[in-house]
């Protein structure tokens, strides 16, 4: 089936039309079907539908108690304005056949902001159905989610906020794709003291933690690949990555404190008495979350990282930046036909990491850096951050000798209870 969709935008203007005799419609005057769209078909060939609901005007401070659920059946009105404290009262409902009717979505627009031009879109497309809000004055803000409908499952999330600064707005924000588990900070460039530099706009991916099975842990991972779960290095540091099968490095944090590393490579070097010109990974920690840091200035004591070495030849760990007192654990396997070895790591407590292979062909130099996060030297603010996967949303199982991503179990909703919930 083609996919279809529509943007609907809330309406601020005007009164709805008269009540409807739809069902979801009853004994909850005023209230009226204003739009019905077609979402596709579940997984039995069932149709699937959308309504919107147009509520009327409710007042500001008893809508509050509604927002995220089913609005009572008074205290609306089929007139009013945002002048006189009313906001305009809306519901987008699920449709399934031989099931009851699902509220996605309940909100009441009373403009969002003192500039008054916040709006709810919706678009609906096969088997999808996502809400952005925007709203605000000065600072503008966003939020965006996407469900699944059948079954129902979040899909993606997203937070923005803006502000204008020196005629361009600075940008903050995150972003998540629970399917494909990833997602980003976004942090605008710093204003900092004078003689302090900024670190500019800072885009910091976060590394997922996720749960794995017991039997993949305790060996499982000598033989099973990180697959899709695996976080790819996607930052080049050093060099030119013109061949993506002559290096690359996968990432994927399963505990608290232990992390997996996968690196493959078409030629191997080391061990020599120079580790810096050996193939290795370099791990990077840092105390603080790096999304909470400025970067102006020099790190202080406390927000400073520490580095490792991982020689690949032998998994021997040699202490770096920092000069790092915690020793690292680190088991080594080899990938058959040493096309590649995965490192499983015991980790000290941290906030903040990031992951980097470096490659060197000639064994005399490094030639190739990948990293996981744009790292500088020594910073800890452009490391990667952490999203915790809980099980509910998703783990990490084997399948075809690779880790896949095994979405939750689907949550039981109260049918009056939204699935989206807006804060």
């Amino acid at each position: 089936m083609n996919a279809t969709g529509t943007v609907l935008l809330l309406s601020l203007l005007g009164a709805p039309p008269a009540s409807s005799s739809d069902p979801l419609c009853a004994k909850r005057e005023p209230c009226t079907v204003a739009e019905t769209l077609d979402a596709g078909k579940d997984s039995r060939g069932n149709s699937l539908q959308v309504k919107r609901l147009d509520l009327g005007w409710a007042d500001v401070e008893t809508s509050s108690g509604f927002i995220g659920r089913k609005f009572g059946p008074g205290g609306r009105k089929a007139k009013g304005s945002r002048a006189n404290g009313q906001c305009e009262a809306a519901e987008w409902w699920l449709v399934r056949s031989g099931q009851p009717a699902q509220l996605l979505l309940s909100v009441c627009n009373d403009g969002y902001g003192a500039a008054g031009v916040g709006q709810d879109s919706v678009t609906v497309t096969d088997n999808l159905f996502s809400h952005e809000q925007t709203g605000g004055s000065r600072e503008r803000w966003s939020q965006s989610r996407t469900v699944q409908l059948s079954p129902l499952l979040p899909m993606s999330e997203s937070r923005r906020s803006s502000v204008p600064s020196e005629g361009e707005a600075k940008e903050d924000g995150e972003s998540w794709d629970f399917e494909a588990l990833r997602g980003e900070v976004a942090r605008a460039a710093s204003t900092c003291e004078a003689g302090e530099a900024s670190p500019g706009e800072r885009l910091l991916p976060y590394l997922p933690q996720v749960q794995v099975d017991k039997a993949y842990l305790q060996g499982g991972w000598k033989t099973a690949g990180l697959g899709a779960c695996g976080f790819e290095a996607g930052h080049v540091l050093l060099g030119n990555q013109d061949d993506p099968k002559d290096a690359a490095l996968k990432a994927l944090l399963v505990a608290p404190d232990t992390l997996l590393v996968e690196v493959h490579d078409d030629k191997w070097t080391g061990p020599s008495a120079k580790w810096l010109a050996d193939d290795h990974v370099e791990l990077w920690l840092a105390p603080q979350a790096p999304q909470e840091l400025t970067g102006c200035g020099k790190p202080t004591d406390a927000q400073k990282p520490a580095q490792w070495g991982i020689r690949i030849a032998d998994g021997q760990v040699f202490p770096a930046f920092g000069s790092p007192k915690q020793t690292l654990q680190v088991e080594r396997a080899e990938l058959p036909g040493k096309r590649g070895y995965r490192l499983l790591m015991k980790l000290p407590p941290f906030k903040g990491i990031a992951v980097v292979y470096s490659d060197s062909d000639s064994g005399k130099k490094q030639e190739l850096m990948l990293a996981t996060s744009p790292v500088k030297f020594g910073r800890p603010e452009v490391l990667n951050p952490v999203r915790v996967v809980p099980a509910e949303e998703a783990t990490c199982t084997v399948k075809n000798g690779e880790l896949a991503v095994a979405r939750g179990p689907v949550k039981k909703t109260e049918p009056d209870v939204a699935v989206i919930r807006v804060e």
